[in-house]
């Protein structure tokens, strides 16, 4: 991972101090678990500067990576005038507490990729991350929802909204599917489409009233669940990228063509 210098550290990320805090209580937890979340509590504990674990679920990895992905995509969304941020929650993204170990994230980027791919917008580039939370309902369990958060090269327009709801059908369950904004600022975009601090998001009805949702944090057994699944795959693996390469330490731009409008 490429030496990340303060003047490009956006303004009110995480400190390391926060990430090795976080990185210190996730520990603490998997160490109450199972054989597999012991060892991998000894692998982020091992983690040392010049010696870097690379581990999805590594909170000082996962902020390294942040960092560096700030700075490979700042010069790619400058070269671009418009971009629009999109957060989908698709249909066949849900599993049941205790599942989550049976999803293969490789294979998931795979076909969301392909999807991409298939799209009527497939000349656009694509950065996209993957999200993943425990849902609950009135305190019963809805599951793991891996979810996705995008910049999409291009306005905003009803066109847009179109293709990508045609590309990704709702999840049932989800109260609201699809969040789309144009962008006014690009900074702040980029840190927001690879999130390393996950939540418990419970829903819950009073009176009738239309549905709340509270963001919590997890409970132990689901965050030993969630790090475990996360540590199978090295930091970077929920990132899908679309018209971008990776040329050495830097993303290009696959193609040499007109911005989107």
């Amino acid at each position: 991972m490429a030496i990340i210098s303060p003047s490009t550290i956006p303004a009110g990320f995480e400190s390391l101090e926060q990430a090795e805090d976080r990185r210190a209580y996730k520990i603490h937890a998997l160490n109450a678990g199972n054989r597999a979340q012991r060892r991998l509590a000894a692998k982020l504990q091992r983690c040392r500067k010049g010696d870097r674990c690379s581990c999805g679920a590594c909170d000082v990895c996962a902020r390294l990576f942040r960092l560096h992905l700030f700075r490979q995509l700042e010069p790619i969304l400058a070269s671009r005038p418009h971009w629009t941020r999109a957060s989908v929650v698709p249909a066949d993204l849900l599993f049941a507490e205790g599942e989550l170990a049976s999803v293969d994230l490789n294979a998931l980027r795979q076909k969301i990729s392909k999807r991409f791919e298939r799209w009527s917008f497939r000349n656009r580039i694509v950065i996209a991350g993957i999200d993943i939370s425990f849902n609950t309902e009135n305190n019963k369990s809805i599951g793991w929802q891996l979810h996705l958060y995008m910049l999409l090269e291009g306005e905003h327009t009803p066109q847009l909204e179109e293709a990508v709801k045609a590309t990704f059908p709702p999840e049932r369950t989800a109260l609201v599917p699809y969040r789309f904004k144009q962008l006014s600022g690009k900074v702040k975009p980029i840190t927001y489409l690879y999130k390393a601090i996950f939540l418990r998001r419970s829903r819950y009805t009073l009176y009738g009233r239309r549905p709340r949702t509270r963001n919590l944090p997890l409970k132990r057994p689901e965050l030993r669940e969630l790090l475990e699944f996360l540590g199978q795959y090295p930091v970077g693996a929920r990132l899908i990228l679309r018209g971008i390469r990776r040329d050495g330490r830097h993303l290009i731009i696959t193609k040499q063509r007109k911005p989107a409008k």
